[in-house]
């Protein structure tokens, strides 16, 4: 038996006991058999692949589904065969090298169990060209060289520079051959001018002693001079270090990784196997030749080879690195195996996905959601308001079978929905205090639910003067517009260009030459500031820049886009190297607008955040934080949420829709057994501390006392606004608000919802949660005269702040300390109006308080 952990939480005056409540949780199903689970089947990988070029090798991996439903790595307890060994022959266990072309049978056997493939082999007697790039690049990439916390950082260490996974093979190339230190605002090396590499006595070069450790080197010893890294790059520099010419084979477009997901027990092991995949089709094995890291080793450890074995139950992700390229496995250690997993009632594709991933990790999902759970959740998430007691009455005395689905429409229909969307997206687009014409442009594409690439494209194109150009006007002032264009590429594309401005991503793929050549789209804009007015609009080469000279304006001109580290401008440059013809620089934005939502990572960006809203994390996590160093724990539901909201004309209304519709989303919050430490597969509702704003309001409509909103002048809104309905909070002053979080809108918020001594000094003695008891005319007021009995009174109080009727146990606890309040008066003690009041607002002081209240659950 277990507590639910809210009902125990809730603060003092009432005992703990009032708020428990027995839960008979699900246990995970035990295995019938208690010996050894039984292999049952067996498949070998690569299926028919061919080994092209002198040398070519190729890892075989055997993998087995047992009984207990988990699929295990059997290579090393399999025998091999070949069918001709003078095509190819065996290196070691697992290795197969091609000798002559040909065709070859591998058979695999393990008991009773036998799988074989077709190996082609051709071109047997051609040797692969040299690349700078995937050779040398490569071997700096597997032993770790250039990644961010070595000579791939911001500066490089130890005087020596490189690019962060061999993504710039040229200037890789500079600083071996050449030598020097790196300098971040100049192209200029600085020190001494010493080259890492001795064409005359190549053993001698600081490229080998140094990893070799016959020269100190803070890495320490990182290869041996017997191995297959040293032999590469010693090879190089006696053929005089070449860069080489591209290969013509075509360069590697993709790294893919067998198994993509691993589901281990608590002693299990896999070998990872990585292929390349070539421009031209060739695919190879790469598996000798990346670099593995396990992004949580207290979960699974990952060998330089590749093998994956188990360290604790959870789950992470190896990140593999080779010159270019990232890919990334999610890998997970069970507590225990489900045998015979049960099939989950699913609604929708969204449950498809999620659920397979649990059943591939064996948890279980929590049930679905009690009415009362639901309704809350869905009137919290989607109108930013509680249920009224009467609507949670109605809701749970319902029968039809379909009541959810009309509760979701007739909140999506709602004014309520207008106002909580208003307000969500008025903090994304960061609607400052002085931006009223933007708030209302920003309400009337909630109304009228106007297609998300649609928004994207007005606000990323504004021209002209009122309306959403106070994006550009209002919210940024006098800052560059450098930073409207880096947060437009976390908002509608949810990667972070931020650290680009002035060197190389340390982290992940994007260059310094990419943030400039994004940024130069917004370099035209220019503001002319008329007398009662502003006017924004692009002006590539300067013709206007003296309009409204003499009449006492002004006319802005915001940067001009000079890469720092090269002194050259730059013109407006996508993602992907393609530069804006001449013809369509005079509305340079335009064009950028119809390229980001075209590009998939516009679709993914705002399915993520949307997740986010409603599961309190992404997919991938933070929401705008996408990238080959924060990889998607469920990429399948990601892609396929973005297709179908791409299908659906970027129909916001449409996605949310689809995520709250899911059994997914209306799972409980009450965990079982089984995935009571899950929190990134969604297996059950994460609780998530309401926003301030919607903090508020929920404290008002329980208490019945509207909170008077005033500016620092003194200008007050309309008695009954909602905190949600501000145009800008930051504009009205309210300590509550400021101590829970309210952003300032001066960058894209992240709301902080962590708890903080300053909220539980303001819970005890705030104005917000004991004068707006104590106001006459409120919901406690109303009670005392409505006639109603105790217990009414209570459960009228539970329905408006829990959305929820008091258990049997909480009434009779509560019972008990008002008791001991007035013995004398006993069970008559509500005779007594003084007392009564006094109790009555002790319990909603009680109820707002507790985290069941703060939360959505």
């Amino acid at each position: 038996m277990k507590m639910f952990a809210w009902r125990n939480q809730i603060p003092c005056l009432f005992l703990l006991a009032c708020w428990t409540t027995t839960l008979n949780l699900p246990v995970a199903a035990k295995p019938t058999d208690a010996t050894r689970p039984i292999l049952q089947s067996i498949r070998l990988h690569p299926e028919n692949p061919t080994l092209q070029g002198a040398g070519a090798i190729q890892r075989f991996l055997v993998i087995g589904r047992f009984s207990d439903g988990l699929e295990r790595d059997i290579t090393t307890d399999c025998s091999f065969t070949l069918s001709d060994s003078g095509i190819a022959e065996w290196t070691d266990a697992e290795h197969l090298i091609a000798r002559r072309d040909g065709v070859v049978e591998v058979k695999a056997r393990h008991e009773d169990h036998e799988i074989s493939t077709q190996v082609t082999t051709r071109d047997t007697g051609l040797q692969k060209p040299f690349n700078f790039q995937r050779d040398i690049g490569g071997v700096f990439s597997k032993i770790g060289c250039n990644s961010a916390a070595c000579h791939g950082g911001v500066k490089g260490r130890g005087g020596f520079k490189l690019s962060i996974n061999a993504l710039y093979p040229e200037d890789d190339y500079k600083w071996i051959t050449h030598g020097g230190d790196y300098q971040v605002l100049t192209p200029e090396p600085a020190g001494e001018i010493e080259p890492r590499v001795d064409l005359e006595s190549p053993e001698n070069s600081l490229l080998l002693l140094k990893p070799t450790f016959e020269e100190p080197h803070k890495g320490g010893e990182l290869i041996s001079t017997d191995s297959r890294e040293y032999r590469i790059m010693l090879d190089w520099i006696r053929s005089g270090a070449p860069y080489g010419d591209v290969d013509p084979l075509g360069g590697v477009t993709a790294l893919e990784v067998y198994p993509r997901r691993i589901v281990l027990d608590k002693q299990g092991y896999q070998q990872l196997l990585v292929t390349a995949v070539y421009a031209d089709g060739k695919r190879e094995d790469y598996t000798d030749r990346v670099h593995f890291n396990s992004n949580d080793k207290h979960v699974v450890d990952v060998s330089m080879e590749g093998l994956v074995t188990a360290e604790a139950p959870g789950e992470t992700t190896i990140t593999i690195r080779a010159a270019g390229h990232y890919a990334n496995v999610i890998a997970g250690v069970i507590r225990k195996p489900i045998m015979n997993y049960p099939r989950i009632p699913r609604s929708n594709f969204i449950d498809d996905h999620v659920f397979a991933k649990l059943e591939q990790y064996h948890i279980l999902p929590s049930d679905l959601s009690s009415d009362q759970e639901f309704i809350r959740r869905i009137c919290l998430d989607l109108a930013g308001t509680l249920p009224p007691p009467s609507r949670v009455r109605e809701f749970l005395a319902d029968k039809d079978p379909d009541k959810r689905r009309k509760l979701i429409e007739i909140l999506l229909d709602s004014p309520e929905y207008d106002d909580f969307w208003t307000f969500r997206f008025s903090d994304l687009f960061r609607v400052d205090r002085e931006a009223d014409i933007f708030s209302e442009w920003v309400r009337r594409n909630v109304v009228h639910n106007i297609p998300w690439d649609q928004v994207a494209k007005d606000i990323i194109a504004a021209q002209g003067t009122g309306g959403v150009t106070e994006y550009y006007l209002g919210s940024y002032k006098t800052k560059d517009m450098k930073q409207a264009a880096t947060e437009h590429l976390r908002l509608f594309m949810g990667r972070r260009f931020d650290c680009a401005e002035c060197h190389n991503h340390p982290f992940d793929v994007w260059s310094q030459d990419q943030y400039w050549g994004i940024t130069s789209f917004f370099s035209p804009m220019t503001s002319t500031e008329l007398r009662y007015d502003k006017v924004l609009y692009d002006d590539p080469k300067g013709e206007e820049i003296d309009l409204g000279v003499g009449t006492g304006d002004t006319t802005i001109r915001f940067f001009e886009p000079i890469q720092p580290r090269t002194k050259e401008l730059i013109h407006p440059t996508l993602l992907d190297g393609t530069v804006l013809p001449e013809d369509r620089r005079r509305d340079p934005r335009r064009a950028l607008a119809e390229w980001m939502t075209s590009h998939p990572y516009f679709a993914e960006a705002i399915v993520n955040r949307m997740w986010g809203y409603f599961f309190g994390r992404g997919i991938t996590d933070p929401v705008d934080a996408i990238g080959s160093a924060n990889p998607s724990t469920n990429p399948e539901l990601m892609q396929v949420l973005a297709e179908d909201f791409r299908e659906n004309v970027h129909d916001l209304k449409h996605l949310i829709r689809r995520i709250v519709s899911s059994r997914t989303y209306q799972l409980s919050s009450i965990p079982n057994e089984n995935n009571k430490y899950d929190v990134v597969n969604f297996s059950h509702a994460m609780p998530r501390r309401l926003e301030a704003e919607v903090l508020l309001d929920a404290i008002t409509e329980v208490t019945g006392v509207p909170v008077h909103f005033k500016e620092p002048g003194g200008k007050a809104v309309p008695p009954g606004t909602r905190a949600v309905q501000l145009k800008s909070p930051i504009r009205w002053e309210s300590r509550f608000m400021e101590v829970c979080g309210r952003p300032n809108r001066r960058a894209l918020p992240e709301r902080d919802d962590k708890a903080s001594l300053t909220q539980a000094m303001h819970m005890l003695v705030g104005a917000t949660f004991n004068e707006q008891l104590t106001k006459e005319g409120g919901r406690i007021d109303r009670l005392m005269g409505s006639g109603l009995s105790k217990d009414d009174m209570i459960e009228e109080l539970y329905l408006a702040s829990l959305s929820r009727l008091p258990t049997p146990g909480e009434l009779d606890s509560i019972d008990k300390v008002f008791l001991k309040r007035s013995p004398l008066i006993k069970k008559e003690f509500f005779a007594d109006n003084h007392l009564r009041r006094d109790v009555l607002h002790d319990l909603t002081w009680a109820l707002i308080n507790a985290r069941e209240f703060t939360y959505n659950h």
